[in-house]
């Protein structure tokens, strides 16, 4: 199954900033400041670009995503499929009951005749006995026993492993699911601070153009600077127009995890400078964590376990079964014992001796598979390792763009304001404030994508560790 984080992510977030100022589609950013030179922590908040979403906390939407999500559902329902496979596996261990009955009737009757001083003598009853009735109706009841069936042990624990694994899959899947929907929250809020940068930088363009116009007309100017101020004003409206779809698109997405219909909109607690917890630790050290509390590692520790005993049941077709059943047994007409009824009890010892090899290819079969199930073990925890080791990486890697991501945003407030009061004072021109308000949001573009990837990346670390996304940070 595809990680279903990296899925949210690469849906949310599909554009990019380019650092000389032109700016490409991009939906996931987050929270700007103002105009001014401060770079302090921004909050996550903003209007909604639709009032139709419903809005939910991260910890009831996450609770919502458990019950309704149909991925997840599919999982669960894997488990039950492999707990029946389990019943299956264990029936031949447990005792059976059989009723049947029956009702005959012969094309002729043959009952043997004899004098009644003659039958009890040679043990008959007296008169004869009936050999084959013309109507007869009967009834036996049997109880079947199992007492030694080896194959049976094994299959049953290769059964028991197997539902092992599907439960480990599917938490292991609920986890992956809620880290997805986590970022993919958080990717979906920073949209909407996309929002307020557009509405922003469109503010400053329309007043770059109403004070473009002024100077034109007081013959300060020429009019190209107030056609150039006007176009770029229609540049930012159109800024605006595609961050508000990206918000409703991104809100729709969420809906469709949670199996709404509808867009919904997700609260989310801030992500601060704060580290994770541990970390600042090694790469052992969170590896060891990880491996000890990854339910994916422990789905393939179950599968090598269901493995090993498939190839114990293999060696186990040799071995002799033993089973003991009794029945009791009824008919309208009298068996030759002179009586209505009876009972009846055996012990039964089966021993295949030759199948035809159909017990060595099986044992060879499960050799193979064993050896595959340990190679995939091993492949599962270097994997582990490796996805820690990464997103620890990640993690610092996306402090320190958020740090200069700030410094960058605070250079572009100054520059955007210098060239303000610069053009008012007609030693810049219009170019100059256009591109000044051009790489101020783009500045807070990449301030807002900065946030987001670090709230990505720090539930990045924790579901590789094994800790649960929802938890409050």
């Amino acid at each position: 199954m595809p990680n279903a984080g990296a899925l949210c992510w690469m849906v949310l977030v599909a554009g990019a900033v380019d650092p000389n100022g032109a700016t490409t589609p991009t939906t996931a950013t987050t929270t700007t400041t103002s105009t001014s030179t401060s770079t302090s922590t921004t909050t996550w908040t903003s209007r909604p670009a639709s009032s139709s979403a419903r809005e939910l906390p991260l910890s009831a939407a996450l609770a919502e995503l458990d019950r309704q999500n149909l991925t997840l559902a599919q999982a669960r329902e894997r488990v039950r499929e492999a707990s029946g496979v389990v019943w299956q596996a264990a029936s031949p261990l447990v005792p059976t009951v059989i009723a049947s009955g029956q009702a005959l009737r012969n094309s002729d009757e043959f009952a043997l005749k004899l004098p009644p001083s003659l039958g009890p003598g040679i043990g008959l009853p007296a008169g004869g006995v009936t050999i084959q009735p013309l109507h007869q109706l009967s009834g036996t009841l049997a109880v079947r026993l199992p007492l030694i069936v080896p194959t049976s042990w094994f299959d049953v624990s290769q059964a028991r492993g197997a539902e092992r694994a599907a439960a480990a899959g599917a938490e292991a899947t609920r986890r992956q699911l809620r880290a997805g929907f986590a970022q993919a929250a958080y990717a979906a809020l920073a949209t909407e601070e996309v929002v307020t940068a557009a509405e922003r930088a469109l503010q400053d363009a329309a007043e770059l153009t109403r004070s473009a116009e002024r100077r034109v007309k007081a013959g300060t100017s020429a009019p190209l600077d107030a056609l150039k101020a006007r176009t770029e004003e229609v540049s930012r409206r159109s800024d605006l127009v595609r961050a508000r779809a990206d918000v409703d698109r991104a809100r729709l997405q969420l809906g469709v995890l949670l199996g709404r219909e509808g867009p919904v909109r997700v609260t989310v607690p801030e992500v601060g400078l704060a580290p994770v917890e541990r970390e600042g630790a090694g790469d052992d050290a969170l590896g060891q964590e990880a491996l000890g509390s990854r339910p994916e590692l422990v789905a393939q520790r179950a599968q090598v376990e269901a493995a090993d005993a498939a190839v114990r049941s293999g060696w186990a077709r040799w071995a002799p079964q033993l089973s003991a059943t009794g029945s009791a047994f009824a008919s309208d007409i009298p068996y030759p014992t002179g009586k209505t009824d009876g009972w009846r009890a055996t012990l039964d010892l089966t021993w295949a001796l030759w199948d035809g090899g159909l017990g060595l290819g099986k044992r060879r079969q499960a050799d193979a598979q064993a050896g595959e199930a340990r190679a995939a073990e091993e492949a599962e925890r270097l994997a582990i390792l490796e996805e820690v080791h990464d997103a620890s990486r990640d993690l610092g890697v996306a402090r320190e763009q958020l740090d200069l991501a700030g410094q960058r945003r605070g250079l572009a407030a100054e520059t955007a304001a210098s060239a303000r009061r610069s053009f008012e004072a007609g030693i810049a021109s219009s170019l100059d404030v256009i591109d000044a308000n051009d790489r101020l949001f783009t500045a807070d573009v990449n301030l807002a994508a900065a946030r987001a990837r670090l709230a990505a990346s720090a539930i990045a670390l924790e579901n590789a560790l094994g800790r649960d996304p929802g938890r409050t940070r």
